[in-house]
């Protein structure tokens, strides 16, 4: 078992090492104080070293309107994200590097907004095919980011059909920019 800190240099680590694919099941929680944002923003230094490599990069995280924020920093830098309603109650965060590495991190209590407290790295290719299995049936049935976004977009505007861009942004944690991407998409 490593610590918080020491769990987020291995993962920094397993992600500068990958040369294929970045597969994980996380959280997606805003970050609340400055050392998660700068373990947020890590991740996503990672992500756009690993697209440079051409690293397939792909995370699912929980159905829930909360998690858009850090789900639109992600995929920003061009990480494919899904939104999958089976994450909401799992304490249990993975991300799967090359089919070799799996990084395990576990909240100290269990609650879907828990931080990452302690994880562990794992080099074991039969484990690492557990998770992808696992992975792969979720992401199959998953919700892309674009269309889960659209969605609640939608059923936003639906209950306030004037409402601005700008308000739409604040309330998402998401850039306007995005919001107007999205709204802009052909159903």
């Amino acid at each position: 078992m490593v610590s918080r800190q020491e769990y987020f240099n291995s993962l920094h680590f397993a992600m500068q090492s990958a040369v294929n694919s970045i597969k994980g099941s996380i959280t997606g929680s805003s970050p609340v104080t400055s050392e998660q944002e700068g373990q947020v923003q890590g991740i996503i230094d990672q992500i756009r070293a690993a697209k440079i490599r051409n690293v397939t990069v792909q995370y699912l995280l929980p159905k829930s309107q909360d998690r858009i924020a850090v789900a639109g920093r992600y995929k920003e830098v061009e990480a494919e994200i899904r939104f999958h309603p089976g994450l909401l109650v799992s304490d249990l965060r993975y991300t799967v590097i090359d089919k070799k590495y799996t990084v395990l991190g576990l909240a100290s209590t269990a609650g879907e907004n828990q931080p990452t407290r302690e994880g562990y790295v794992i080099p074991s290719e039969g484990l690492a095919q557990i998770f992808l299995n696992q992975f792969q049936d979720k992401w199959d049935t998953a919700t892309p980011y674009d269309d889960y976004v659209k969605g609640v977009l939608s059923e936003i505007r639906s209950h306030n059909p004037t409402i601005s861009t700008q308000l739409l942004s604040s309330q998402l944690h998401v850039a306007e920019a995005e919001v107007k991407r999205i709204l802009s998409i052909d159903n």
